[in-house]
C-alpha cells in the first residue's frame, strides 16, 4: 500500500490479519494454561449484556452487508462483518460511559441537541480509534483524509444513535408502569438516568444521574412501577437499576453496590441470589 494513499478496504483488510494473529496467541496461551491446571473464571453473561451484543451485532451485520462508503466492498464477507461489527461494538462500548456524562452535563437541554451532540461525540471517538488501530498496523492515515473520515463515521453515528432513540422509545411505550414512576421524579432531577431508589420512613430518596430527591411514596408501590425495568431489589428498602452501579464491592462476606454517584447501596443474604442469578455477580 502507497504511503500516501488511505484505503478503508486495504486497512480492513490488515487489521483482520492482526486479529487473526493475535487469536492464535492468544489460543497458545490458553491451551497452556489449561494444562496447567487453571480453571478459569466462572462468568455468566447477564440478559442486559446478551440483548446489547445482539443489538451490536445486528447492526454490525447491516452494515457489513450494506457497506456504506464501500469501505468493505471486495473484501471477503468475514472481514466486512469484523470490521463493521468491531466498530459498532467500540461505539457501544464508548457510549456506555459517554451518555451518563453528557445527560449529567447537557440533561437540561432538548433531546433532540443532547442526542446531536452524542452523535457527534461518538464519531469523534471511534475516529480516533480508525486512526491508532491503523497505526497499530504500521499505516498512517493522512490528516487531510481526517475530516473525510469523521464525516463518513459521524454520518453512521447519527443512524446509529436513531436506532437506539427508537429502540429506547419503543421500550418505553411498552413499560407504562415505568413511565408512571418516571413521571413521579421531580423536575430538578427528571430526565436524567435512574441509579436508584431507598426508603426513608414514608419517603423515596430517588438517586439519578442529576442528583437526588425526596418523594412521598412507599417502596411497595414505586417497586410495582418500576417491574419493568432493568433493575432488582437488593435490600428491603432498596432498588438499584443496573445502570446506576459502578462496582461491585465484597468485604468480610458482606456484599454492597456501589452507584455512579458514589453511593453504597446494600445487598441483603435475601436478595443476593437474585442478583447473582441475574448476572450482577457470580
Amino acid at each position: 500500500m502507497r504511503k500516501d494513499v488511505f484505503s478503508f478496504r486495504e486497512m480492513a483488510l490488515r487489521w483482520f490479519d492482526e486479529a487473526r494473529k493475535f487469536g492464535q496467541r492468544q489460543s497458545r496461551s490458553a491451551n497452556g494454561r489449561n494444562k496447567g491446571g487453571d480453571a478459569g473464571v466462572n462468568w455468566r453473561p447477564s440478559r442486559h449484556f446478551m440483548v446489547q451484543v445482539l443489538w451490536v451485532v445486528g447492526i454490525g451485520s447491516f452494515l457489513a452487508i450494506t457497506s456504506p462508503f464501500g469501505a468493505t466492498k471486495g473484501q471477503p464477507p468475514l472481514i466486512g462483518w469484523a470490521y463493521w461489527t468491531g466498530f459498532v461494538g467500540y461505539g457501544a462500548l464508548a457510549a456506555h460511559f459517554i451518555v451518563p456524562a453528557l445527560e449529567k452535563l447537557l440533561g437540561r437541554w432538548p433531546r433532540p441537541v443532547l442526542y446531536l451532540v452524542l452523535s457527534l461525540t461518538l464519531a469523534v471517538v471511534v475516529s480516533a480509534g480508525i486512526v491508532g488501530m491503523t497505526m497499530l498496523t504500521g499505516e498512517w492515515v493522512p490528516f487531510r483524509f481526517w475530516p473525510k473520515l469523521y464525516g463518513y463515521v459521524w454520518v453512521i453515528s447519527i443512524g446509529i444513535t436513531i436506532v437506539m432513540v427508537l429502540r429506547g422509545q419503543n421500550n418505553k411505550t411498552s413499560l407504562d408502569q415505568s413511565a408512571n414512576f418516571e413521571n413521579r421524579i421531580p423536575a430538578k432531577i427528571a430526565g436524567g438516568t435512574l441509579y436508584a431508589i431507598n426508603a426513608e420512613d414514608h419517603y423515596l430518596r430517588i438517586r439519578t444521574s442529576r442528583g437526588e430527591a425526596l418523594i412521598l411514596m412507599r417502596l411497595g408501590d414505586a417497586l410495582v412501577e418500576l417491574a419493568g425495568m432493568d433493575g432488582l431489589r437488593t435490600h428491603r428498602s432498596w432498588w438499584v437499576a443496573r445502570a446506576g452501579v459502578r462496582e461491585v464491592l465484597r468485604q468480610n462476606g458482606k456484599i454492597t453496590l456501589e452507584l455512579r454517584d458514589g453511593t453504597m447501596a446494600p445487598v441483603s443474604r435475601t436478595y443476593a441470589p437474585d442478583l447473582r442469578s441475574a448476572g450482577w455477580f457470580s
